[in-house]
């Protein structure tokens, strides 16, 4: 069977076919038949194309009725006419006997390793003949270039040499009914379409494209020895890289394809681009994910003949939506043009849709020995063959965000002229590309051949783009996990059966792996600033972190300072060349900046250091901006960098004590160690000295003056050199906290004092300023965040294929244990609803013979936890969630150690020339003893026992339970809505293995869906219809659905066609819809509140007042007289507490609440309102649109109206305390105090010691109220309040019990006040802590 498609402008519908569809699930005979398009009550599904016709095959095969001469179609210039050839699914195929007499003298394939992996892919392309062929091929190469010097196995690879070349290869049989039958049958159905290619006689010419070079060769084998079936074949395997880089090779096979020595070309996908003549036909043996594939299919058949034909394979959806995706109308003409242009015009403004896959396996890939350009986030790597690609969708991608669409051509190939006689041609390509990048325009090398040309050219961009860190790294496709590793989880290290947690590995960022891979010498900068949140008078100074591969684009985050946040800008540069002496210094600063702000002995080699630190110059401080940075050497701050590595302190000079410019900007420290307490310099006190005794030091309090606290206190401590020197003011200097969980406390002070004044002459100066200290005590959270985002990128590429927004993911994987500024509970309730929505519709279509219950038990092998759970474990998903806190003491960079100063005395790793008589700084005797060297080693070499024993427990690995593995898959499909709507989210579901075979995309539902037809379902009563629809505010495409919603099971006979199944259906569409509403409306509540409001909406109650509210109840259909009074009983009961809570809301000036409660309605009320939902999503063929319509109509208004957050319900300290108990919440009180007899009661609302809302009313009662409804106010208007001021959630969480009975109390000392004449306690706390 074959499909042409046609351009709508060209159709002539005149034509007695004009009107005929087909479907790729349909067999030839009904597709050749013809027919109406299949409607939604008939099992066939919807035609692949808009608009086609089908010819019989016949047509091509009569040279007198040929596709050359029929005038059925007009096409535009830029496209051939298109067809699809259908071919049977291909049956699980056992291996040949040859490939197990193989495999039992080399189970392992230690020996021939790509033939083996060459035989497995012909037999799944062409078939077992196919696969025994290779191996002759394969011997017959190796005997003739046989090196058994080369062959570690030379043994196995004789004996398998032995065994091919005695072996009896059976020739292809195509008879698909013969026992002997060895090819596929998609190889039958290209030989038919070859066949029938005769028709063009001495003037044919084709392409056939496909995937691997192994299967190009092995055709052209096979089709020479089919003289019978293919006598006018001339095939030809363009498999050769010569082909594109060599000038003669490439003008030998135009020549020999134009004057007909080869008529057949076997063209593999990589390289489609080569400059081909036009052909008759070009048929796409293997379906790719490429619009620019397409484009170029196109351009080799624009000939007034041409045919493009795609070979699918029957009732295959993937196939299906590569042809509706990536080919057809869905491709626009103008990138025809483009690429039958060679590129050499200007970029179109209409998408393009590109995986970029290079359709390479891993194997082929490793084994490449070219230079290529490496991606550090996943180890991909980008080929000068992959180049063209990426650089026609960075181009579509400026153009596309430009208001001015960029009119030059993107590549322009031009002829060197021939330097002399006998001298070569070349060619050089010039690649322009849309402003809005660093880089604009470069002219590649010079190459023999223009194809060769144009990659070269698309190579230097992108090489030259990422030198500036310019390159987006997801244009470099990264290879998806393969199956094999299915259900196999190596990050699972044990489990405990009592808790049902399990301890899993936490993921390490691939990156900083894969860039010590790079040249040592070339690093690339990124500049990190923090702003000053802690006001000016505590500077923070940009620094510069120099990595050896780019790290790709980083959005701002944020860092939280009690109370306040600073959000961290980066800017990246582009990559610097140092040399020797420089690197080294660099080195020794990151060390010392690291081993400062930790405090420990860091080591790290030169070659091992993945990044590295440096500081700006106070005079670039202000301005960061990547055009600053195009220089780095001038920016960077050289003496600073000498000043840090040549000690970690520097001694104050006797010239130096009284001048301020010295303690600018400056920590000290009062002990001669390495690791040790500093502090901040707030400024010099000339009107200080040592003999004074200032009344605000706490410390000294007990000493006549600062001189005598010395000496008292210091070891070995006698006298200064000046008794006059003017004192330090100084302040404690912070140390490295986590800095990343926005309910951060600050630390409990001690007891203990600390210094408020130091002595210069005792004290040392750090060599790293203070600005720049401040901000290095970020460092571990920043690079932390760092980790995280690249976690995340690496997650994202590796199974979802970049398809989810990166800060949506960000969130899903974070657990709220985890204390980060978002955690996956908002998306994981977006996901599950999204998921119940879609399992609903997939089980309702896959069997349309399950009744409601069933149906529910399907979708539980879908959408349960257990699943889930096995799902994740199956991709490795939780060694990439977060579910821990950043544990701040245990950072230490990649490739780190800590040093052993077994043999080394504490505090001496560096010489320090004192000026002061006594030679050196003594220890603080109280704040650390002295210790000797064999006390010092000992002491340290058990802490690093320790130490090493305990961070690999703390810091790479983490207790996850199921649920919350569970609740990440789900908040992952939420993101992935979030980022791409259904299809999006679909693919996701599919990439999570969830078990949901035979769809593709949506619209497959429609497809593949079965309805009742309309005679087995009762008929509706007149204006029935009409009367549903306008209180609906939809229209049903078919109405006998409507009456299956509305037919109760009572009615007799109708029994299989009442609306069970509708009302499953429409219950999961009408959830997601609520959830995507309260979502929306509310885009930071929190997800405790959203939990309530979704409960409320999609209530039986409140779905039984809606129906009565809207009329719907007075179209039900059933034969039940007491289920009729019910309704009408229940309709009057409901009316009369509508009214009565309106006029109550009025005289209390609040909105209406929740009047349906506490009546119990008949359920088939709530049942009609959700079967008409899941009508008329069937109707619309499976799409939201009548449904949303339907929800705008008298769901919204209603919810807006009677159920928000205020009017859950009657009471709202009930409400309050609900949300409270969701969030995990313990210390929250309503404090109640009487002011007076005659000023009423005040209740404040407590969370963690803040006032969140008061009230003062008359009565205790009133007040509470008041004051809870202002709570919800507050909360309302700033939903972050919780996640930045309650951490009781990481905690050990109070049983529902204690919430019950704490509730109870706080309720009913509110009540005591409302009606009592007593005296109240002065101050009554109710405290849930």
């Amino acid at each position: 069977m074959l499909r042409i498609w046609k351009e709508t402008s060209g159709a002539t519908s005149s034509h007695p076919d004009a009107n005929l569809k087909c479907d790729m699930n349909q067999d030839t005979q009904s597709c050749e038949a013809g027919g109406d398009q299949p409607g939604l009550n008939n099992s066939a599904l919807a035609p692949l194309a808009t608009d086609g016709v089908v010819l019989n095959r016949a047509m091509l095969q009569d040279p007198s009725e040929s596709l050359t001469s029929k005038p059925v179609l007009c096409v535009s210039d830029s496209r051939p006419l298109e067809a699809v050839i259908l071919y049977d699914a291909l049956l699980p195929n056992a291996e040949s006997r040859l490939m197990e007499a193989l495999h039992e003298i080399d189970p392992e394939e230690s020996s021939f390793t790509n033939t083996f992996r060459a035989a497995r892919y012909a037999l799944v392309e062409v078939g077992l003949c196919a696969s025994d062929l290779v191996w002759r091929r394969a011997i017959r190469e190796y005997v003739a270039n046989r090196n058994d010097d080369d062959d570690p196995n030379f043994e196995i690879a004789n004996k398998i040499r032995d065994l091919v070349k005695n072996w009896v290869f059976a020739m292809p049989n195509l008879n698909l009914s013969s026992r002997g039958f060895n090819v596929t049958p998609k190889f039958v159905q290209l030989i038919h379409v070859l066949k029938s290619c005769g028709a063009y006689g001495d003037t044919f010419c084709g392409i056939v494209l496909v995937q691997r070079s192994e299967v190009a060769i092995i055709m052209v084998d096979i089709m020479r020895t089919m003289i019978d079936e293919l006598a006018f074949i001339r095939p030809y395997a363009l498999t050769s890289e010569l082909l594109v880089t060599d000038g003669h090779e490439q003008r030998e096979l135009l020549h020999n394809f134009a004057n007909g020595k080869f008529n057949l070309l076997i063209l593999i996908k990589n390289l489609e681009d080569i400059d081909l003549p036009r052909a008759n036909v070009f048929i796409r043996y293997n379906l790719f994910e490429s619009q620019l594939s397409y484009a170029f299919a196109c351009a080799h058949t624009m000939v007034p003949d041409g045919h493009l034909i795609h070979m699918a394979e029957k009732g295959n959806d993937l196939h299906r939506r590569i042809l509706q995706e990536y080919s057809g109308p869905a491709v626009d003409d103008k990138w025809i043009e483009v690429v039958s242009q060679g590129g050499n015009s200007s970029i179109p403004s209409c998408p393009l849709k590109e995986t970029g896959n290079p359709y390479r396996s891993d194997e082929e890939t490793a084994s490449r020995p070219e230079v290529s350009i490496g991606d550090p986030v996943n180890g991909g790597r980008l080929f000068e063959d992959d180049a063209l690609l990426a650089v026609f969708r960075i181009a579509t991608s400026l153009q596309r965000s430009i208001t001015n669409p960029s009119l030059h051509p993107l590549f322009v190939v031009h002829p060197i002229p021939i330097p002399s006689m006998g001298g070569v041609q070349q060619f050089v390509c010039t690649v322009t590309l849309p402003p809005g990048l660093p880089l604009q325009t470069i002219q590649g090398p010079p190459r023999l051949t223009p194809t060769h040309a144009r990659r070269s050219g698309a190579y230097q961009f992108c090489l030259q783009l990422f030198e500036l860190s310019g390159l987006d790294y997801r244009l470099i496709y990264t290879p998806r996990r393969s199956d094999e590793t299915a259900y196999a989880n190596p990050s699972l290290l044990k489990s405990d059966l009592v808790s049902g947690n399990s301890c899993y590995m936490r993921k390490r960022p691939d990156f900083w792996v894969n860039s010590l891979q790079n040249s040592k010498e070339r690093l690339f900068p990124v500049v990190v600033s923090v702003g000053n949140p802690e006001g000016p008078s505590e500077p923070y100074a940009p620094i510069i972190i120099l990595t050896r591969q780019p790290l790709p684009h980083l959005e701002p985050f944020k860092l939280f300072f009690y109370g306040v946040f600073a959000t961290v800008k980066n800017a990246r540069g582009p990559a610097v060349i140092f040399d020797g002496e420089r690197l080294n210094d660099l080195h020794s600063y990151t060390l010392r900046i690291c081993r400062t702000i930790a405090n420990k002995a860091f080591v790290c080699s030169m070659e091992k250091m993945a990044y590295f630190i440096a500081p700006l110059l106070p005079s670039q401080a202000k301005d960061v901006s990547w055009s600053n940075l195009i220089d780095l050497h001038d920016v960077i701050d050289w003496q600073a960098v000498a000043r840090a590595n040549s000690n970690y302190i520097t001694r104050f000079s006797s010239d130096s004590l009284r001048d301020p410019s010295e303690f600018e900007d400056a920590v000290v420290q009062d002990r001669l160690v390495e690791f040790t307490r500093r502090c901040y310099v707030v400024r010099l006190r000339p009107d200080l000295s040592p003999m004074s005794k200032p009344p605000d030091s706490p410390r000294e309090m007990e000493y006549a003056n600062i001189l005598e606290y010395c000496r008292a206190r210091r070891k070995g401590f006698q006298s200064l050199q000046d008794n006059n020197q003017p004192l330090i003011e100084v302040s404690k200097a912070a140390t490295v906290l986590n800095r990343l969980n926005p309910v951060h406390k600050p630390l409990i002070e001690t007891n203990k004092s600390g210094p408020k004044y130091l002595i210069p002459e005792l004290c040392g100066k750090c060599t790293i300023p203070a600005s720049i200290y401040r901000t290095a005590l970020l460092l571990p959270s920043i690079t932390r965040r760092i980790d995280d985002f690249l976690i995340v990128k690496e997650l994202n590429a590796q199974f979802f294929a970049n398809m989810i927004l990166e800060q949506h993911l960000l969130s899903a994987v974070f657990a709220p244990s985890a204390t980060f500024e978002t955690d996956y509970e908002r998306l994981e309730l977006l996901g599950d609803s999204f998921l119940k929505y879609f399992s609903s519709v997939y089980v309702f279509v896959f069997n349309p013979a399950l009744s409601e219950g069933a149906l529910h038990k399907a979708r539980q092998h879908i959408i349960s936890n257990k699943v889930l759970t096995q799902c994740a474990l199956s991709i490795g998903l939780p060694s990439y969630i977060q579910g821990k806190t950043f544990s701040y003491k245990l950072w230490q960079p990649p490739n780190f150690t800590v040093q052993d100063l077994s043999l080394q005395h504490l505090g001496r790793s560096n010489d320090l020339t004192s000026s002061s008589g006594n030679g050196g700084m003594a220890i603080d005797t109280m704040t650390q003893a002295p210790v000797n060297d064999i006390n010092a080693s000992t002491m340290h070499s058990t802490s690093q026992s320790k130490m090493k024993h305990k961070a690999p427990d703390d810091n790479i690995t983490q207790w996850l339970g199921d649920k919350t593995i569970a609740d990440v898959a789900e908040a992952i499909i939420g993101a992935a809505y979030l980022s791409g709507g259904r299809d999006v989210a679909l693919r996701v579901i599919k990439a999570l293995r969830l078990p949901v075979a035979n769809v593709e995309q949506w619209e497959d539902f429609c497809q593949k869906a079965l309805a009742p037809p309309s005679n087995v379902t009762p008929r509706l009563r007149g204006g029935t219809l009409s009367a549903v629809e306008g209180i609906i505010g939809a229209s049903f495409k078919y109405p006998h659905l409507l009456s299956q919603a509305l037919t109760h099971g009572s009615i007799h006979g109708y029994e299989n066609t009442c609306y069970e199944r509708l009302e499953f259906l429409g219950d999961a569409v009408l959830d997601f819809l609520v959830v995507r509403h309260v979502f929306n409306r509310d885009d930071h509540m929190s997800p405790g509140a959203m939990t309530l409001l979704k409960s409320a909406m999609v209530s039986n109650s409140a779905l039984a007042a809606v129906c009565v509210r809207t009329g719907l109840h007075a179209y039900l259909l059933y034969e039940s007289y007491a289920l009729g009074n019910s309704i009408q009983s229940y309709a009057e009961q409901l009316e009369t507490r509508r009214q009565e809570e309106h006029q109550k809301a009025v005289r209390d000036g609040r909105p209406p609440g929740q009047y349906w409660l506490d009546m119990e309605p008949p359920k088939i009320l709530s049942d009609v309102v959700e079967s008409i939902i899941g009508a008329l999503y069937i109707s619309d063929g499976f799409t939201s649109d009548g449904v949303e319509l339907m929800f705008k109509t008298i769901l919204e208004p209603f919810y807006d109206q009677h159920v928000t957050i205020k009017t859950l319900s009657h009471h709202p300290t009930k409400i309050l305390f609900e949300i409270m108990q969701t969030q995990g919440c313990q210390q929250f009180s309503i404090e109640k105090q009487k002011l007076g007899e005659t000023d009423g009661t005040r209740c404040d609302v407590i969370v963690h010691d803040i006032i969140l809302a008061s009230a003062t009313e008359s009565t205790g009662y009133i007040a509470g109220r008041m004051a809870s409804t202002a709570a919800l106010d507050a909360l309302e208007g700033d939903p972050s309040f919780m996640a930045h001021n309650c951490s009781c959630r990481n905690r050990t969480q109070i049983g529902k019990k204690d919430y019950k009975n704490r509730l109870e109390k706080m309720l009913a000392d509110l009540e005591e006040g409302q009606n009592a004449t007593t005296e109240e306690d002065h101050n009554d706390a109710m405290e849930v802590n």
